[in-house]
């Protein structure tokens, strides 16, 4: 009598290859977590609480100029047939070698400051006969978790962090601060939408200006508000919405226009107030433990710079297999080194790379 085959679920798990679908369905999924720059570490030998040292690129090295050391003047006085020859030049009189620059990269530090994890557990029963694809019911649902949490942690990053507060009144003044408006609350009235988004716009210029004063780069700018603010916009005869709906990225589908050199992202976390940065005005850093002893298989793997790790375990008192993803990060700021400075005004280690315009509705006067 031949032995039978052991019998197996469906589902052929590479978990090298599942950790990198899901980090490729997370990056796509994700509208604000896919805005700040990202760094990762795969082989980190920390935890929680412990820091990463990330690298900050220097500016341009200083360019030295230097000039004609004396006029070349032709030996023969009234001869204008007779030129100076190269043995008429004279020497130089001053040092003419360039000093030699260095890249230097500064270093800042940005805490690991949560352990960020989901799981679901799949019982035999399950394994059986209610999964058919492992992608489409399983993976996208452990992705879409984690998208969500990403964009409603990095909005109340962006609320807390992204503002000009901390430079003194002789800072502001060289590269301007936080941007302040007064609107009209809306009545309806055609006159009363272009006056609206005349403050709007208005308040767009006076930030633009305060990023380009601070000499922040002017690609991958961006725009974050709340649907009140894309009200406005909208009904702006001046603003022309571009379509990015057939775009499967979340980014991109929640990218609603550009104006002014701004990507204008739109997220429900944000009410009557506007956020504008560089796209390295935030960091991400991630890293992920290492793979326990006990889990029955797994990987750590870097996509688009995210660092997530995948677990697979089973549970011997229910007889269910329990799959997860998990992942140590922090958020941070990106503040300048310590001698930037603008037109002769040290700014030194400060944020400007994003400033805040705030939005106050003001009732109308009497008699309008």
């Amino acid at each position: 009598m031949e032995a039978s085959l052991a019998t197996q679920h469906h589902f052929n798990l590479d978990p090298v290859q599942v950790t990198i679908a899901a980090l490729g369905i997370l990056d796509r999924q994700l509208t604000l977590g896919g805005i700040p720059a990202r760094y990762s570490e795969l082989n980190f030998r920390g935890g929680i609480g412990d820091v990463i040292n990330v690298s900050r690129e220097s500016r341009g090295i200083p360019v030295q100029e230097s000039g004609i050391s004396a006029p070349i003047k032709n030996p023969i006085t009234g001869d204008s047939n007779v030129f100076a020859a190269a043995t008429d030049r004279p020497l130089p009189d001053t040092d003419r070698r360039a000093p030699v620059g260095f890249v230097t990269e500064t270093r800042f530090p940005v805490q690991l400051s949560v352990l960020a994890q989901n799981a679901t557990a799949i019982g035999m029963e399950q394994a059986a006969f209610d999964l058919r694809q492992f992608g489409s019911q399983v993976l996208t649902k452990l992705t879409r978790g984690f998208a969500e949490y990403f964009d409603d942690t990095i909005a109340a990053f962006i609320k807390a962090n992204i503002n000009r507060s901390g430079l003194t009144a002789a800072q502001r003044k060289a590269v301007g601060g936080d941007v302040e408006v007064k609107i009209p609350q809306a009545d309806g009235t055609g006159a009363n939408m272009t006056e609206r988004a005349l403050g709007i716009r208005a308040a767009l210029v006076d930030a633009r200006m305060h990023m380009n004063l601070a000499l922040v780069p002017t690609s991958e700018r961006y725009l974050v508000a709340g649907p009140e603010v894309e009200a406005i916009l909208l009904k702006d005869p001046e603003f022309v919405a571009v379509d990015y709906s057939g775009d499967t990225n979340a980014l991109r589908r929640a990218t609603v226009g550009r104006i002014y050199g701004f990507d204008i992202v739109i997220h429900n976390a944000f009410g009557l107030e506007m956020y504008l940065f560089h796209k390295s005005a935030m960091l991400i850093a991630s890293a992920c433990p290492a793979l326990p002893m006990g889990a029955v298989t797994g990987s750590i793997q870097n996509v688009s710079g995210i660092a997530t790790r995948m677990l697979v375990d089973y549970n011997y008192n229910q007889k269910h297999d329990t799959i997860g993803l998990d992942t140590m990060y922090g958020l941070a700021t990106i503040k300048e080194d310590p001698a930037y400075a603008v037109r002769g005004t040290v700014i030194g280690e400060r944020f400007v790379r994003g400033l805040k315009i705030s939005i106050t509705e003001t009732a109308p006067s009497a008699g309008q």
